[in-house]
């Protein structure tokens, strides 16, 4: 990786929709690996090491954590052990009154090639729309709540051997607006698990203004934390994220990217 305070690499925006064109959606059929309806654009990216990010602020934050999972491909030791790990985790962050981890993630650069994981995600956006609190009902309804604020974060962690390939990247949520923002639905959200479902996420058009960051070389005692939904704000301008491909490295030898993300609902009554 490179030791610059900055590096440039391309990220994979959407295109403006055109007057008439239909919401877009994924999941419905296999997508085109060509991406017709993107264009990559190169960005400046930031040391985010260099500078004070806070969820309070640019909606992300790097956090010191230890896990005692001992194998992150076990579903079981994962939900087990992971999730009360996370869940307190964000309690302790937050001040919720109370936390559910919802879902996870493993990714493995090399097992994508084969199908057998899901890979690096290269596509600009954000995981939910203010349409998520719809999407929340059977929940709220399930445990009789009904927060008077809800947030929902996601925790990302890498655990391979020195973090170099496929990082990922934050928008500082700051420099993000309504403007650039396209609502998309996912179907089959969760696919594999019981209560696959179809959800809004918000895929974004590029901007000039839109400010990346990412910490280099993140290992598996480290978690990136930030805000995918936010009840109280209007408007929400979420934190905007993607992987991206550092070129300094096409030439050198390094293991393929491990990560595992949770998504954690706060509830504050």
């Amino acid at each position: 990786m490179s030791d610059l305070n900055e590096i440039k690499a391309d990220f994979n925006y959407r295109n403006p929709l055109k007057e008439g064109e239909a919401k877009p959606a994924f999941g419905l059929q296999e997508e085109d690996p060509s991406m017709p309806n993107h264009k990559s654009y190169k960005k400046i990216i930031q040391n985010a090491r260099l500078k004070d990010f806070s969820l309070e602020t640019s909606g992300f934050e790097l956090i010191s954590h230890e896990s005692l999972v001992s194998n992150f491909y076990d579903d079981l030791e994962v939900t087990q052990i992971y999730y009360p790990e996370m869940s307190k985790l964000v309690k302790d962050k937050t001040k919720a009154d109370e936390v559910h981890i919802v879902s996870h993630i493993t990714r493995n650069e090399a097992q994508a090639e084969s199908g057998e994981r899901k890979g690096a995600h290269r596509l600009v956006h954000n995981d939910f729309t203010p349409n998520f609190k719809n999407t929340l009902e059977p929940l709220l309804e399930e445990t009789n709540s009904k927060p008077e604020k809800i947030l929902v974060f996601n925790l990302w962690r890498r655990f391979d051997k020195d973090g170099l390939d496929a990082p990922f990247a934050v928008c500082d949520s700051r420099t993000v607006s309504e403007k650039e923002l396209i609502p998309t639905d996912l179907h089959n959200y969760l696919e594999g698990q019981e209560d696959s479902l179809t959800v809004e996420i918000f895929q974004s058009s590029y901007s000039e203004n839109h400010k990346w960051n990412y910490y280099p070389k993140m290992n598996r005692n480290e978690v990136l934390m930030f805000k995918t939904y936010d009840s109280t704000l209007n408007p929400f301008m979420p934190t905007l994220h993607s992987a991206f491909d550092d070129n300094s490295l096409k030439n050198k030898k390094v293991s393929p990217r491990e990560s595992l993300e949770v998504r954690a609902i706060c509830f504050f009554n």
